[in-house]
């Protein structure tokens, strides 16, 4: 399965990684909208372009790294953030997985479950957002109710 016009913004601070991991995700049939190598343009271009998933280093130039920018991300967005990572010691892995639900790889990864985890997040947020709008229906049927009845 794959979701049509899916949007990734790439947050690697390594140019080659970057390029490499854009050529893949291009190759799986994915839009890349930008690379960034730092926390700060990672937070601006989330809230700019507004991609459908970030894939997010945890080691990032800069004075912030790729978990405190998923943090700012998430409290101002809902875009789903995956982390790719070289670093596998158990404290940075835990870090990761507080700040970030939708998935860990550590580098290299595989095209397949990097292609799984982009699309699980995707279909997730896409739920997310649908049950939202059925909420937001509910309540204003009930709301038109109430009205009614007053």
């Amino acid at each position: 399965m794959q979701l049509i016009d899916t949007r990734v913004l790439i947050v690697e601070d390594e140019v080659v990684v970057a390029s490499e991991i854009k050529l893949r995700l291009e190759a799986m049939g994915f839009q890349v909208i930008g690379i960034v190598n730092n926390g700060r343009d990672a937070i601006t271009q989330a809230n700019e372009q507004y991609p459908d998933v970030i894939l997010m280093d945890i080691t990032l130039k800069g004075k912030m790294n790729g978990l405190e920018a998923t943090r700012e991300i998430s409290r101002e967005t809902n875009i789903p953030v995956i982390f790719i990572t070289a670093h596998t010691d158990t404290p940075t892995l835990d870090s990761a997985r507080k700040a970030s639900s939708h998935g860990i790889f550590t580098k290299p990864f595989s095209d397949d479950e990097l292609k799984a985890a982009i699309q699980q997040a995707t279909i997730s947020k896409l739920m997310t957002h649908y049950l939202e709008a059925e909420d937001r229906k509910k309540d204003e049927a009930d709301n038109e109710e109430g009205e009614k009845e007053d």
